[in-house]
């Protein structure tokens, strides 16, 4: 596993360097304003100033250690000057652990680092770095940056508050391959995390392994393929019938008038027949397409003879082997709010015939 060790950025003219550690190995060291990010960098873990993130230590016996962290989470904005974000743990029995720090600086901190490749997986104050001493107080460096770590507490290492909180004591000093051990430790198993909240680290969305989004945009591809392919087939099938429906129509017309043609002729024919005689085109078309759906719904029914009369009416001849079948189309005329007049015979063959009339509503 790689990573990637640097401190955290506060300003425009602060370039933190910027460690690769493999295996164990530190590399680098240049700055983070010349860093080039690789595919084998894994974890990412910035380093914040003790000046810039307050820590604190709480103790609450009384309560579960989520109930525990949320509280100190409010007493930590209550003593706060202004607006700060706050991360909080629990580490032991009764101890909470937490850090605050300015939203201000969390989000340049953080842009400053994603603008040169690197989206820290943990930020951390540098005091939480360090192991607690039970009975004396440590000193550390990192990159510029030095810390006091002492019982439940880790401040800047500057004079005013030696004197208010470390007074006589004199502290050890980590030493530097110490300190590269507690960091990489601290990669893997931090004491604590700033990154959590509204600054929690968003990792991009991936919709399955590259193999299966592979093979996803070859079936979307073959869909789409299939799916053309369908409205071809079907497109082809409806001008086939339609060139069918024409010609049968055409032959129907030559029989009456045998220079016709086209189709094109025989209707412009068939809309003068129909204004010489008074009547509108609109009442025979939706006459005869209500006659041949019922029809077609009706096995076995046929259309023996069809006249249209200047009066609107279509007077037709309807035939079939038995009344039922002949019934269910007059059904299915009504019930498309035709007016029928039907009168039924038998023919020679036994057939039954029905002389059908049919006007508009």
């Amino acid at each position: 596993m790689t990573l990637i060790v640097t401190r955290f950025p506060v300003s425009d003219a602060d370039d933190p360097a910027v460690w690769r550690v493999v295996d164990g190995e530190w590399h680098g060291g240049g700055p983070l304003s010349g860093f080039i990010g690789i595919d084998d960098d894994t974890n990412v873990l910035a380093v914040v100033a003790a000046s810039d993130a307050r820590c604190n230590w709480s103790s609450f016996p009384e309560l579960e250690p989520k109930q525990a962290e949320g509280v100190a989470r409010i007493r930590v904005a209550e003593h706060s000057l202004g607006d700060v974000h706050i991360a909080a743990r629990h580490i032991a029995d009764d101890l909470v652990v937490s850090a605050a720090i300015a939203p201000t600086v969390m989000e340049y901190g953080l842009s400053r680092l994603t603008l040169r490749g690197l989206n820290p997986d943990i930020v951390i104050p540098l005091g939480l770095v360090i192991d607690e001493p039970s009975d004396h107080v440590v000193r550390a460096e990192f990159d510029g940056l030095a810390v006091l770590r002492g019982a439940h507490f880790a401040i800047p290492d500057e004079p005013v508050l030696r004197d208010l909180i470390v007074q006589d004591k004199t502290p050890e000093v980590v030493d530097d391959t110490e300190m590269r051990n507690l960091l990489v430790i601290a990669g893997e198993h931090p004491m604590l995390n700033l990154r959590e909240g509204v600054f929690a680290k968003r990792e991009p969305r991936e919709w399955g392994s590259a193999s299966q989004r592979k093979w996803v945009i070859r079936l979307v591809g073959a869909l789409l393929v299939t799916t053309m392919l369908l409205g071809l087939v079907t497109w082809s099938k409806h001008k086939s019938a339609t060139s069918a429906e024409n010609e049968r129509a055409l032959v129907a017309a030559q029989k009456i008038d045998p220079s016709i043609s086209d189709i094109t002729q025989a209707e412009a024919q068939l809309d003068r027949a129909l204004a010489q005689k008074g009547t509108a085109k609109g009442r025979f078309a939706p006459l005869t397409a209500g006659l041949w759906r019922a029809v077609k719904s009706a096995p076995n029914v046929s259309v023996r003879e069809l006249r249209y009369g200047p009066d609107g009416l279509l007077s037709v001849v309807l035939a079939a082997p038995d009344a039922n079948s002949v019934n269910k189309a007059l059904i299915g005329i009504q019930q498309d709010g035709f007016r029928v007049t039907a009168t039924p015979r038998q023919d020679n063959s036994g057939a039954t015939l029905v002389d059908l009339t049919m006007r508009m509503p």
